[in-house]
């Protein structure tokens, strides 16, 4: 058995554009930082490449293998806009919301992504708004 690998130490800057749209990429120590001013076209030009690569499009178990690797290696990645969060991956992350919605808790989504699953899982939300609603009635009632 080999032993775990020692924790990994990030260093670089990349600037790209994909379809017209910055892409800002900065690593430092465990930290990774992704800021794409067209977060969506960014994410689903990724997904077409994973699936150009495989031949199967990816899903939440792809999401939360990529997550894990992450968490594994000692990395955090952080997606965002220019102006705000969308996404916290990996190491130190340990979200309820991103179980919920995306299928491990190794991601905490931000509100764009809350957004975007709204259009794609109206009724798991409807659901997770009723379910915070009857537990914040109970607790003012305990009150």
């Amino acid at each position: 058995m080999t032993p775990p690998p020692g924790p990994v130490h990030l260093s670089g800057e990349l600037s790209l554009e994909v379809d017209g749209a910055s892409v800002q990429v900065r690593a430092d120590g465990a930290d990774l930082r992704i800021v794409a001013d067209d977060v969506g076209t960014f994410v689903a030009r990724v997904r077409e490449a994973a699936t150009a690569r495989s031949g199967v499009a990816p899903g939440r178990r792809d999401l939360g293998g990529l997550a894990e690797a992450l968490a594994e290696a000692g990395i955090t990645a952080h997606l965002s806009s220019p102006s705000r969060p969308v996404a916290v991956a990996g190491a130190g992350v340990d979200s309820p919301a991103g179980g919920l919605l995306l299928g491990t808790r190794l991601i905490r989504p931000g509100a764009a992504v809350v957004v975007i699953a709204a259009h794609r899982g109206r009724r798991l939300l409807a659901a997770g708004a009723v379910v915070a609603v009857l537990v914040t009635v109970a607790v003012r009632r305990r009150r």
